[in-house]
C-alpha cells in the first residue's frame, strides 16, 4: 500500500516540518530497521541518536529537532497517532473473511445468526445464542447455550463462551480466552468441599479486548462484568463478582481475587495479585508484581509486596540499597563506644 506524507499528516493531524506532502510512505518501521520510504517514530528522546541514524523518509515525533534532517510530522501524541498510522499499512486478514457458515459447523436451529457472519470450521453454538451482524467466529470456537453476541466482534480459534455470557459490540476475544467458566465458590462440609453452583453471567461491555488464555468467571450470584473499552492481556484471571472499569487497562499473569472492583483508566502492570472485596479507585497505577491486600482512593500510585504508595517504596528501596554501607558505620561506632568504655 502507498500512501503520501502529506495524507499522513492530515490523518493524525500533525505539522509537516521538512518534509514533501507527495512523498510516498510504503511502510512502518521501527527507526533501526527503516527503509527509505518507510515512516518511524519516537517517543523517547535518549533514542534521538537512533532517529538521527535512521533511513526513514520520515518519523512521528512530539517536538521537531531543528538540527534533524529526516522529515518530522508533530504530534501533541505521537504514540496515538503512531497506531493510527499503522492501522493504515496493516492488512486485516478476517476483513476479507467470507460471510459464510462452514458445514463442519455445529449451530443449534435455534441460534439466531445475523447478517455478514463468518463462522469458521468446527465452531460449535449452542440452543438460543444470538450472534450480531459482522461478526468472525474462527474455527474451534465454542459458545454455548444461551449467550449473546454484539456486532462486530470477533473471537480467534478455540476461544470459549460459556453458557449465559453477553459479549457487547466490537469485542475482540484471543485464542484460548474462556469467557463465563465456574467462579472458585466451595462451601466446607467437615473435611470435604462443597461446591458452591454459580448462578451468575460474565458480561463484556462495549470495545472490550481479552488477551489469549485469559479466563473470566461468571458471577456467583450477580455478574462478573468489564465495562466499555476495558482491554485485558493474555492470561489475566479475573475471578467470579469482579468489577473492572471503563478503559482500564490489565497487564499479563495478573490475577484478581473475587468481588474486587477496579475503577475506570486504572494501569495494572503484569503479574500483580488482588485479594478478594477490596476496590480500587478511577486512574490509579499499579506497578508490576504487586501484592494489593486493600482498597486504595482514586489516583492512587502503588507498587511493591505489599502494595503502598509507590514513592514509599521507592525510598526503601533506595534507604535498603546503603544498608551494608551504614552497617559499617553502625559496627565502627560500636568499636568506639566499647573503647571508650574501657578506657573510664
Amino acid at each position: 500500500m502507498t500512501i503520501t506524507l502529506g495524507q499522513i499528516a492530515d490523518l493524525i493531524n500533525a505539522e509537516l516540518i521538512n518534509g514533501n506532502i507527495e512523498q510516498p510512505i510504503h511502510g512502518v518501521a521501527t527507526l533501526e530497521s527503516a527503509q527509505p520510504s518507510n515512516i518511524s517514530f519516537l517517543t523517547n528522546f535518549k533514542h534521538l541518536q537512533s532517529a538521527r541514524q535512521s533511513k526513514a523518509s520520515a518519523i512521528i515525533i512530539e517536538r521537531s529537532i531543528a538540527d534533524l534532517e529526516i522529515p518530522q510530522l508533530v504530534s501533541k501524541n505521537p504514540y496515538l497517532s503512531w497506531a493510527k498510522t499503522v492501522a493504515l499499512f496493516q492488512a486485516d486478514r478476517s476483513s476479507h473473511l467470507p460471510p459464510t457458515i462452514h458445514p463442519s459447523a455445529s449451530i443449534d436451529p435455534s441460534c439466531q445468526i445475523a447478517d455478514n457472519t463468518h463462522i469458521g470450521a468446527n465452531v460449535v453454538i449452542g440452543a438460543n445464542s444470538i450472534i450480531g451482524s459482522d461478526c468472525k467466529i474462527h474455527s474451534g470456537v465454542i459458545i454455548e447455550e444461551n449467550c449473546q453476541l454484539g456486532n462486530n466482534v470477533e473471537i480467534h480459534p478455540n476461544a470459549v463462551i460459556h453458557f449465559g455470557s453477553q459479549i457487547g459490540h466490537r469485542c475482540n476475544i484471543w485464542s484460548n480466552a474462556v469467557i463465563g467458566s465456574y467462579g472458585f465458590g466451595n462451601a466446607k462440609d467437615g473435611t470435604r468441599f462443597v461446591r458452591i453452583h454459580q448462578l451468575g453471567n460474565a458480561i463484556l461491555e462495549d470495545d472490550v479486548d481479552i488477551g489469549a488464555g485469559a479466563t473470566i468467571d461468571r458471577g456467583a450470584v450477580d455478574n462478573t462484568v468489564i465495562k466499555r473499552g476495558a482491554k485485558i492481556d493474555n492470561l489475566v484471571m479475573i475471578a467470579h463478582n469482579v468489577i473492572i472499569g471503563e478503559d482500564t487497562a490489565i497487564a499479563a499473569q495478573t490475577g484478581i481475587s473475587g468481588s474486587t472492583k477496579i475503577g475506570n483508566r486504572v494501569l495494572i502492570a503484569g503479574q500483580v495479585g488482588f485479594v478478594g472485596h477490596i476496590e480500587i479507585g478511577d486512574q490509579s497505577f499499579i506497578g508490576a508484581q504487586a501484592g494489593v491486600s486493600k482498597s486504595f482512593p482514586p489516583g492512587s500510585k502503588i507498587t511493591g509486596y505489599p502494595a503502598r504508595n509507590l514513592m514509599d517504596v521507592r525510598r526503601s528501596d533506595t534507604a535498603i540499597t546503603h544498608l551494608p554501607e551504614l552497617i559499617k558505620k553502625v559496627k565502627l561506632l560500636e568499636q568506639k563506644i566499647d573503647d571508650l568504655t574501657n578506657k573510664t
